[in-house]
């Protein structure tokens, strides 16, 4: 079953600078996040998961159709802008 939220998410920018608290929304899948829209833009899960190595936090990547890239948490609380 999907759920879409609006989640107030941390966001990094790629320089791992705080660019602020910035609303996205968040399509879920089975409690794992599927689809991200930020900036105007969305972004779809890409089949890549990995770790943010500095917190030990899982993450997963989406990208837009025009390639443009992040990495979300599984709960959508933090973005990483790539």
């Amino acid at each position: 079953m999907n759920s879409k939220q609006t989640i107030e998410a941390k966001v990094i920018d790629t320089n791992h600078r705080l660019r602020g608290w910035m609303n996205v929304d968040v399509e879920f899948h089975q409690n794992l996040p599927i689809e991200v829209i930020h900036d105007g833009k969305t972004y779809t899960y890409t089949g890549k998961d990995g770790v943010w190595m500095s917190t030990g936090r899982e993450t997963r990547e989406m990208a837009t159709i025009e390639d443009a890239r992040l990495w979300i948490t599984l709960d959508g609380r933090i973005v990483l802008e790539d």
